[in-house]
């Protein structure tokens, strides 16, 4: 192999480093940026200028501030489907799944308020596009963890409502997040006994709210 081959065998190996240090650095500032001052008061500008990078490199790897909230907020959000929970508790394995969407409404509401409207109303782009599939992924594995604790008796198909309805108890909480921004509410308790309520009477392992 000539000298210019072997340099242009390493140079994509060379750019994907590039672009993936670029990525790491644009994700980095955007999240430093969103967690200390929130989505609303933070710029694309500023984004760039602490990731060092320009403008136009960073709208290469999210068109818009919405996007770069979806990117932030989906590598928080992944965990959910790293592991269906299996604690023995309906209602606690759906308090653990969801866990990672009651730290981030803990830590910065505002933040994860945008998240879901950037999610359902902004521009299109890939990283809303994921942000989409997992909305439809946890809606999913709450479906999961119901017939997983189902008894004999419960047809399946009967927990579709039911499921649905824990997802919605979900976004209320969201929605109440970003009405009422209470930052000593307790997101986890709150969600709890929604969540009890909905599933009493539906599986037989949860009885009446204590």
């Amino acid at each position: 192999m000539t000298t210019s081959d072997a340099s242009a065998a390493r140079e994509p190996g060379r750019r994907e480093r590039n672009k993936a240090d670029k990525r790491r650095r644009i994700e980095a500032a955007a999240r430093e940026l969103f967690s200390t001052r929130g989505f609303s008061s933070v710029t694309t500008q500023e984004v760039a200028r602490l990731a060092d990078v320009g403008t136009g490199t960073l709208f290469r790897y999210a068109q818009s501030k919405g996007e770069l909230l979806c990117m932030v907020a989906n590598e928080d959000f992944r965990p959910m489907f790293d592991a269906v929970p299996d604690t023995g508790d309906p209602v606690e394995d759906l308090l653990v799944l969801c866990d990672p969407v009651i730290l981030a409404l803990a830590r910065q509401p505002e933040n994860v308020v945008a998240y879901h409207r950037e999610t359902l109303f902004g521009e299109r782009g890939p990283h809303r596009t994921e942000a989409l599939r997992i909305l439809t992924g946890l809606r999913d594995l709450i479906a999961l963890v119901l017939a997983r604790h189902a008894g004999d008796g419960v047809d399946e198909a009967a927990l579709d409502e039911p499921a649905q309805t824990v997802f919605d108890v979900i976004y209320m909480e969201l929605v109440r997040a970003g009405i009422a921004a209470d930052a000593e509410r307790d997101h986890r308790a709150g969600l709890r006994g929604h969540i009890h309520r909905v599933l009493h009477g539906v599986l037989p392992d949860v009885g009446p709210v204590p």
